[in-house]
């Protein structure tokens, strides 16, 4: 049996140990076809012919019995509310373990109950009459499907929890492991895995991702359906839409393949579904809120549209006197540059979580109008932001704004850059992109060649890439939103509300550090302890100044115990890599950001390169450039500052 989903799997022994210590799990077995998959298990745990006489005693000893809950635990259950859990992924015959006498069994799901609130699930005890069947709630069970309910207190959505056959043929361990993180489970490996386990098979789903200027298309081989493990190919194909997404963006989705997959997918990206946060995101993001996200199903594979890119040339020469901006969640920096020399430079605090866009406004003329200041003339304005921005300069999408209610938002905030160049300086050309864009494009100025991938690590995840000419793909690559990690019981982030599991927001960002800090052994207040309520709000100066905390516990001693943060943040920055390389092609990586900085922005990039050497050999030609304070004062201001061309 595998503790985790209380299944039984063909195994092999590969010791017996006699000695005391081990005589409650004597048995140390290797289960077949899973690499490191080896453990120590009781005898009630074991199917085998020759164990036939030796397991009937000992279990029947302890056969399951309704047994009275002692005082204290009583006492604590009363004190402590029940979460409410959603018990809609079981079915019946499904295996899990089930609590008697204190101790968990393998059971077997009977039947589920909707009317049976506090124990809504019968279960058998596998090797048991029915006379010790019992209706049992969330408490007594284990089992990964069993999930507490959303926050208004209805079901999880449509396709969000990951079916057992999913967890056994995509949940895999990492050959280089994140020390603080055990349960890492990478998406890039379950890919791999999954491609290798349907390399035969002759069904394919393919999907195209249409948006204005352009299409992104995929297919993936899947089971046949009827079979247990058809679920699983439409639980990755969920997730590697969303990946293809938040890489492109799309304001509609085209499906062709087996039926029963194109309408599971059907819904969950639909209202009520597991990709309700995209299917509401995605029409903001294209710049027309106003029509919703279609998915249409086609019968003829020759309906589904090619892959179609428009790559964006940018301008790489900041001549002339220009101002350049970059909103960042905790700061505006701006700058004023002639001819390709910064002239000034400064960082204001601002509170991006303010819902009034007339602060925002307000506060981004301010400082530019310090930097105007110190320019004879002002020729040109570029700026950069996290989110989408469009080609038009419009605000489409700007998560720097995220209580900004919507219809205000529109009214207010889409065309913010604009009002905000023409205040400035009339009508002079204006170009504004995405933050990682501008870190892609600056990295291209530094290092004199193409493919670079730009990643900063500062509040969340910025990301940008630049193709081997040096232009941007025409693509969001909002990598922040994508999956790295398949892991259940993965970390969920403020921005997509809790709608997902393993986000690169919990990992590329400080939040994949401050989340660890406590771990890492580092001093930290009690509400900056994650998961405490105060570190899961979109706000970030908590995570500011944990981090802060965890950079000058790596001068302390506990250096060493400290470290493992960084190399835990290397081994995700590592396999998050690895997957990016499947649509875009790196031959260079800038990073970035607030936690690249000091001794343990080595130890990470140290380890991410360990990553590929060792996991990824193909890959193991990227090299890695960090950003030293010239580059930072200067080269992504003239970056964005060059972004558009001069007028003749």
């Amino acid at each position: 049996m595998y503790a985790a989903d209380g299944e039984f799997y063909p195994a092999e022994i590969t010791n017996i140990s006699y000695s005391p210590k081990k005589k409650k799990a004597p048995v140390k077995v290797h289960y077949m076809g899973y690499e490191g998959e080896d453990a120590w298990l009781s005898l009630d745990m074991l199917k085998c012919k020759a164990l036939k006489g030796a397991t009937k005693a000992p279990v029947k000893e302890k056969a399951p019995a309704k047994a009275a809950p002692k005082p204290k635990a009583k006492a604590k259950a009363k004190a402590k509310a029940k979460p409410q859990m959603d018990y809609s992924g079981l079915q019946k015959g499904m295996r899990l373990q089930a609590e008697a006498d204190g101790k968990y069994w393998a059971a077997e799901v009977v039947a589920v109950s909707q009317k049976r609130k506090d124990a809504p699930v019968k279960v058998t005890f596998i090797g048991y009459d029915k006379q010790y069947d019992e209706w049992l709630g969330a408490e007594r069970l284990r089992s990964k499907v069993i999930v507490p309910m959303s926050k208004d207190g209805g079901k999880a959505a449509f396709g969000a929890v990951m079916p057992p056959a999913a967890r056994k043929l995509l949940l895999t361990k990492p050959k280089v492991k994140a020390p603080l993180d055990p349960g890492f489970s990478p998406l890039i490996l379950a890919k791999q895995k999954y491609m290798e386990a349907a390399k035969d098979c002759k069904d394919k789903l393919t999907w195209a991702l249409v948006r204005s200027d352009g299409c992104g298309r995929y297919s993936l081989p899947v089971f046949p359906e009827g079979t247990k493990d058809a679920r699983a190919s439409a639980y990755l194909a969920g997730i590697l839409i969303q990946e293809m997404i938040w890489q492109r963006s799309a304001s509609s989705m085209v499906l062709h393949g087996p039926a029963k997959i194109c309408k599971y997918l059907q819904k969950c990206y639909s209202t009520g579904g597991a990709y309700e946060f995209e299917v509401m995101s995605m029409p903001k993001v294209c710049g027309h809120p106003e029509t919703p996200f279609e998915v249409k199903v086609v019968e003829n594979e020759s309906e589904i549209p090619e892959n179609k890119d428009t790559p964006q040339v940018c301008g790489k020469d900041a001549n002339g006197c220009r101002l350049a901006f970059d909103l960042g969640k905790s700061d505006i920096k701006t700058v004023a540059v002639k001819d390709n020399e910064v002239v000034y430079s400064k960082e204001t605090e601002w509170d991006v979580t303010n819902p009034d866009p007339q602060y925002h406004f307000d506060a981004i003329l301010a400082a530019l109008k310090l930097a105007k200041d110190t320019l004879p003339k002002v020729e040109a304005i570029g700026g950069s932001a996290t989110g989408t921005v469009s080609a038009l300069n419009e605000a489409t999408w700007c998560d720097i704004f995220p209580n900004v209610p919507p219809d205000v938002y529109k009214e207010k905030v889409v065309d913010i850059f604009i009002r905000l160049g023409k205040e400035i300086a009339r009508d002079v050309p204006l170009k504004v992109i995405n933050d990682g864009e501008v870190t892609a494009l600056a990295a291209v100025q530094k290092i004199k060649a193409g493919n670079v991938m730009g990643i900063s690590m500062g509040s969340s995840e910025g990301a940008g890439y630049a193709n081997a000419d040096g232009n941007l793909m025409g693509w969001i690559s909002e990598l922040c939103y994508c999956k790295i990690d398949l892991n259940p019981k993965a970390p969920t982030d403020p921005w997509s509300k809790g709608a997902h599991r393993g986000l690169s927001h919990m990992y590329l960002g400080q939040r994949g550090t401050t989340k660890l800090a406590s771990k890492g052994g580092v001093e930290v207040p009690a509400n900056y302890k994650y998961p405490h309520a105060d570190m899961c709000t979109i706000k970030h100066e908590n995570h500011a100044q944990c981090l802060k905390l965890i950079q000058e516990a790596m001068k302390g001693d506990k250096a060493e115990e400290v470290k493992k943060i960084y190399e835990t943040v290397g081994v995700y920055l590592g396999y998050a890599l690895a997957g990016y390389c499947e649509f875009y092609k790196i031959d260079h990586v800038m990073i970035l950001g607030r936690v690249s900085k000091g001794k343990g922005g080595d130890i990470m990039l140290d380890m991410a390169k360990k990553v590929l050497e060792e996991e990824f050999p193909q890959y193991s030609h990227i090299k890695f450039h960090t950003a030293d304070d010239h580059f930072k004062a200067v080269g992504q201001c003239i970056a964005a500052a060059a972004l558009p061309e001069l007028k003749k």
